[in-house]
Parts: C-alpha cells; sequence; structure tokens
C-alpha cells in the first residue's frame, strides 16, 4: 500500500466518523423534542382572514336610512306627491289663462298671416279661423266657390279674408298664388306715417271635412268612392302642393286637423272614413319626413271629442238627449293650434279632445274581437244608428255625435 493510498483511507474514515457523530447528535436532538411535544398533535392551517365586503352602494345607503326613519320617509313622499300634484295643477291652471296673442308690428299692425284650408262652412273650421282672427292674426281662409267667399266675407270681419283658388284650373290657381307671394313680399303701411312691415306667413292649417255618411262597402258605388277621395284627399294634396314653395321660403308650419275617434277603432260601415283617414295619415307622414330637411315643422291633430257651442245649441233644439260624458271645450283646440304655430319646435303628433288618445291607444293595441266586443258587436244593427243621427248634424258637429254615441256604448 502506497502512502497516497493510506492517506485517501485515513481521511475517509475521519469524515465518516464525523458523519455518524452528527447523525447521533440530530437522532438525540430528535428524541428529546418528541419528548416534550404531544405524540397525536398535527398542524392545524390558521383558518383564512375574514373576507370584507364591498362598500354599500347609493341606493343600499338610501334603502338602509329609509328603513331607520320610516316616518320622515312617509312624511317626505306627502309632500313629494301634493307638492307635484299642487304644481301641475297650478301651471295648468296659468297656462289656461295665459293670453295667447299673435306678434304685431311697431305700428301696431297685424304681421302673422295664416291661411285656413278645409270646409269654410263647417262648424269647427269656422270657429278656429274666426278665433284666430281674434287673438290678431290676419286669416286667409281658401275659397274654391262662390258660395264659400260670401260666406267668409259675411262673417265681417276686418282681417278675416277669402283666397280665391280654382284647384279645377291649374293655371289659374298659379296666378292666384302669384298674388297672395306678391302680398307677403312687399312692404304696407298701417297709416300714413308709420313704419314700413312686412306680412309673415306663419302657417298653413288643413281642416278636410272627413266625415261620411255610415254604409257597408256593399252599398258604397264608386261614384261615392271617387268623390269622397276627389273631395277630402286630393283637394288637400293639390292645395298643399300649390302652398309648398312658400310655406318653405317662409318656413311656415304645416297643421293637419283630423277626427280620429272612429279612424282609430275601424268600425264597420265606415269604410269611407277610415280609408280617407289613412290616406290623409300617410300623407302628412311623407310630407313632414320631406319638409324636415328643408326646416318646416309639420304636425297632425288628432282630433277627440268637443263642445261646439253652434252645434250643441242646435242639439238641444232639436231634442237630442245630452251626453253622459262632458265634450272637451272648444278653447282647447284653439290654445293647442296657436301654441304648434308659435311653437319653435311643435311635437309632430297632439291628440287634443276627449277620447283621442284613449281611442287611438285601443284601436292600435287592442286586438279587433276585443274592440267589437267593446262596441257592442251583435246588439245593435248599425242601421239603428244611422236612423237615429241626422246626417246634417253628424257632418256640422265633425261627427261629435257619432263618438258620443261610440262612448255611450263603451
Amino acid at each position: 500500500m502506497t502512502d497516497a493510498s493510506q492517506i485517501f483511507d485515513y481521511a475517509r474514515k475521519q469524515f465518516n466518523d464525523i458523519a455518524e457523530d452528527v447523525e447521533r447528535h440530530f437522532e438525540s436532538v430528535a428524541g428529546q423534542l418528541r419528548g416534550y411535544l404531544p405524540v397525536d398533535t398535527s398542524f392545524v392551517r390558521p383558518p383564512p382572514p375574514p373576507r370584507r365586503l364591498p362598500p354599500p352602494s347609493t341606493l343600499q345607503v338610501a334603502q338602509r336610512w329609509m328603513l331607520r326613519h320610516q316616518a320622515l320617509t312617509t312624511a317626505a313622499v306627502a309632500f313629494v306627491v301634493t307638492g307635484s300634484i299642487g304644481a301641475f295643477v297650478f301651471v295648468r291652471s296659468r297656462d289656461g289663462k295665459r293670453k295667447r296673442r299673435a306678434k304685431r308690428s311697431a305700428s301696431g299692425a297685424r304681421t302673422d298671416v295664416v291661411v285656413v284650408v278645409g270646409a269654410v262652412a263647417n262648424p269647427l273650421t269656422s270657429a278656429l279661423y274666426l278665433d284666430l282672427e281674434r287673438r290678431g292674426f290676419v286669416v286667409y281662409v281658401v275659397a274654391s266657390t262662390s258660395e264659400d267667399e260670401q260666406y267668409v266675407r259675411s262673417q265681417s270681419r276686418i282681417d278675416l279674408l277669402p283666397l280665391n283658388l280654382d284647384l279645377v284650373d291649374p293655371f289659374a290657381a298659379q296666378e292666384q298664388l302669384a298674388r297672395f307671394k306678391a302680398l307677403l313680399e312687399r312692404e304696407h303701411l298701417a297709416f300714413d306715417s308709420a313704419e314700413p312691415h312686412h306680412l309673415n306667413f306663419t302657417g298653413m292649417i288643413l281642416v278636410p271635412d272627413t266625415q261620411s255618411t255610415i254604409a257597408s262597402i256593399n252599398d258604397t258605388s264608386s261614384e261615392e268612392w271617387s268623390d269622397a277621395l276627389n273631395a277630402k284627399v286630393l283637394n288637400t294634396i293639390a292645395t298643399t302642393q300649390l302652398f309648398l314653395p312658400t310655406i318653405i321660403s317662409h318656413k311656415a308650419k304645416v297643421l293637419l286637423l283630423t277626427p280620429s275617434v272612429t279612424p282609430a277603432l275601424k268600425l264597420a260601415g265606415h269604410a269611407v272614413e277610415s280609408t280617407v283617414y289613412g290616406a290623409l295619415e300617410g300623407f302628412v307622414s311623407s310630407l313632414a319626413a320631406e319638409l324636415k330637411q328643408e326646416d318646416v315643422s309639420v304636425s297632425h291633430f288628432k282630433l277627440g271629442n268637443f263642445d261646439i257651442p253652434s252645434v250643441t245649441i242646435k242639439q238641444r233644439r232639436d231634442g237630442v238627449p245630452k251626453p253622459m260624458l262632458r265634450a272637451t271645450p272648444l278653447r282647447k283646440l284653439h290654445d293647442s293650434v296657436f301654441d304648434a304655430l308659435v311653437a319653435s319646435r311643435p311635437r309632430r303628433t297632439w291628440h287634443v279632445g276627449r277620447g283621442s288618445l284613449a281611442y287611438d291607444v285601443i284601436g292600435n293595441w287592442m286586438p279587433p274581437a276585443v274592440i267589437g266586443w267593446m262596441m257592442g258587436a251583435g246588439r245593435r244593427p248599425a242601421q239603428a244608428v244611422v236612423e237615429e243621427v241626422r246626417e246634417e248634424e253628424m257632418v256640422g258637429s265633425q261627427g261629435s255625435l257619432t263618438w258620443e254615441k261610440i262612448e255611450q256604448e263603451a
């Protein structure tokens, strides 16, 4: 054995002795620890920290506060409700008492011009243009016949004038309308030393007579259909076309007034009236879309039941029973028309008159079977209603008698 191998064996022996000493030391320490610790003790993981809840939202804080202060919350709610009702009543009463008058020039002359197109002698139309004249407008009523012109002049109002418009002859109608345009363009003097002023074309009001006799489609001849569509639809469209350039240049407003109770329900025997109403509604919708690009407002007034004084007096004289439900005063319609004429951005659709909005919703959302049951289909023949309502009264009152019977049956 060489010296190198002896040295290597000696080093290995020393290393093994040191390792055995270290191992015996750790075993003795472990034995002492086992003597101090219980044998069945196991490691237990500490519990996780409690989860923090997110902060309450504003709604939760408000709900908790209201639960803690129920008496104060009840008093606050009662105060808000009563205050809102009081404010609504106050605003409505103030709005009803507000004076609505057209603008005048510095010299006191009338400057706003309104054109009314419709059945001249109809009580609703005549009451409308007379009210507009009283409010300070210069009112021109389109008269296509000499009888209509004489009827307008018989009202004896200085600023209520007939506007002759021959729709049968387009060239004559253009010449007549050219005179109206020249009237708007030239200067006017209220008196000799007054400051000159121009007339402002404020709006055109279309009041077509959409009423017709109650008859089934089988009993309505083609001539009656043609007369109704020509007189009530085509004349309205032709008149509007003639005035369109003037309307666009003056940014005048266009208002269409049509009774909507019977057409909304689409009752049997009212095919002509429903067809005329649908045609006019489609026309005014397209007209509004086209004139919107020219910054011209178009409004559709869907009328309900109104109390027209002249018609009411005639009905009482003829012994017509008083309706169970009170009709809307005619002043409500006049105020709404004035508001639409002077508003910068009037609403697209106006529901004015009792039953207008309610029957519109019913006709659009309820099934026809339910509407027929509400109207008492099968209980009373339609001919009986025709015999009870005189035709001239129904036409003169814009169908107010028909609406009253609808509401009584409903």
